[in-house]
């Protein structure tokens, strides 16, 4: 990866995490800017005001939704590209998908071989003047897992707040015969990363040696020491792979007991004194090491509990979700399920209403075949008016009206003629008066009538006018 390039990690809200961009700008040096984005895919999907797991979705709704996001996420990349560009810096921006920010961090940087980053130490409402340490989650995991390689700088509200970093090295003169470098099988021992780790009860030197008893010494230009990580693993030197120091101590070549230079049994003690020595130095860093372990363990422990802690309460607040759609459901079920009797009420009044209108209609069709037949009866009843006209036009020499010209109730020659509902003719106002005396029945049947209803004879008027012309 280019050294001239400078990463820095942003995230979805453009206001909060412009700061930390500015900040990077004005500390690159005229390096070339990277924004490196990790999209985190919803694992509830909005949908009709309800937010539903994606699992339950198909695949054409949660791949739709998915295409939303990354149009989204691709805008906020192009703001802040935007924003450097204003500023006349020269950027560009790497992104991935993952569940996990923070792993998506980390796998960022390996995969590009990132040396320089920049990222928040926390969100900028948790900033204090006295703030030392990180305050995220995500940073503090970036510090502990990413390469030793990339050096990491966490800002909270335009502030250099921590900084990953190697120690420096160091010089150690060892005995001969004895390689600081192969003393777990490897050439470098690591410091934890970070300023946290300097002066912490975590970090171990190798114990001085003295210097009068080695018969040589050799430079070793790095020595990192390792420390356990908060994830519970080890970088660098395992305790175990520590040199048996009983066995590695300087042989002292005994003075000679002959020149009498020192008395034997006070070299013995000596000796004794330099094994119980050894072996309470492997006693402590047995300690150290049974220490470590249980550290390690504990922080497992620490981290598991987190970890089950998370998927308790993401599975309460699923379980929550699920509940209240569960309720909308059944709250929408009961609406469709009234509204449905509504309309099955509403379809039985109708049949009802087709029911009595067919009902109508077969009564319609009774009168207007009715109807039909008292037309015919009057057709035929004209015809025999118009054949007994023709007769009493061909006839000269009758001088009394024919009987039909007469009114059946008044017995007068009829000027109005209209026939009544039982075919009879009258004189219209003769049988007006007759209904005004309140009957109801035909004056020549004494039948009850249908209605009261009048209906003109103009064939017979025509006949009688024309037999009152000719008499």
């Amino acid at each position: 990866m280019d050294d001239n390039i400078l990463h820095v990690a942003l995230g979805q809200n453009v206001k909060e995490y412009k700061s930390i961009l500015l900040w990077t700008l004005q500390n690159s040096g005229g390096k070339t800017i990277c924004v490196i984005h990790i999209h985190q895919p919803a694992n509830m999907i909005p949908i009709m005001g309800t937010r539903f797991p994606a699992s339950t979705l198909t695949k054409q709704k949660v791949r739709a939704y998915r295409e939303i996001e990354r149009q989204n996420m691709q805008k906020i990349l192009d703001e802040y590209l935007l924003f450097c560009r204003k500023i006349g810096a020269r950027a560009e921006s790497q992104h991935i998908e993952m569940d996990s920010i923070e792993k998506g961090i980390v796998n960022l940087i390996c995969q590009l071989g990132i040396r320089k980053l920049v990222m928040g130490a926390a969100a900028d409402k948790h900033y204090s003047k006295k703030m030392m340490d990180l305050k995220s989650k995500k940073a503090i995991y970036v510090c502990l897992h990413a390469p030793v390689s990339c050096h990491i700088q966490f800002i909270c509200k335009g502030r250099l707040i921590h900084t990953s970093e190697l120690v420096a090295s160091i010089d150690c003169s060892v005995g001969s015969g004895t390689d600081v470098s192969s003393l777990d099988g490897t050439d470098d021992f690591w410091t934890p990363r970070g300023s946290v780790a300097e002066g912490s009860s975590d970090e171990w030197y190798p114990p001085a040696l003295d210097n009068s008893t080695c018969s040589s010494r050799r430079p070793v230009d790095i020595v990192r020491i390792s420390s356990v990580r908060s994830d519970g693993t080890d970088n660098g030197l395992e305790l175990n792979t520590l040199p048996q120091y009983k066995d590695s101590l300087p042989c002292l070549s005994p003075p000679s007991v002959v020149d009498g230079s020192i008395d034997e049994t006070l070299y013995s003690k000596l000796e004794k004194a330099m094994t119980e020595a050894g072996n309470a130095r492997l006693e402590a860093f047995q300690e150290t090491q049974r220490r470590g372990k249980a550290e390690k363990d504990a922080i497992e422990a620490m981290h598991k509990a987190q970890v089950s802690d998370r998927l308790c309460a993401e599975e309460l607040k699923q379980r929550k979700e699920i509940e209240e759609a569960l309720a909308k459901e059944k709250e929408e079920h009961e609406k469709v399920k009234i509204q449905l009797s509504k309309a099955m009420e509403d379809l039985q009044f109708a049949l009802d209403q087709k029911s009595s209108l067919e009902s109508k209609i077969a009564e319609s069709n009774e009168m207007v075949e009715g109807l039909e037949l008292r037309i015919v009866s009057a057709v035929e009843l004209l015809q025999t008016y118009k054949k007994e006209r023709d007769e009493l036009l061909s006839s000269k020499e009758h001088s009394e009206p024919p009987s039909y010209f007469l009114c059946p109730i008044s017995q007068d020659i009829m000027q109005d003629p209209h026939v009544a509902t039982d075919g009879f003719t009258y004189e219209a106002e003769v049988l007006r008066e007759w209904f005004d005396r309140g009957h109801d029945t035909s004056p020549m049947t004494n039948l009850k009538l249908e209605n009261c209803n009048l209906v003109p004879n103009y064939a017979l008027r025509s006949a009688i006018q024309e037999w009152q012309q000719k008499h």
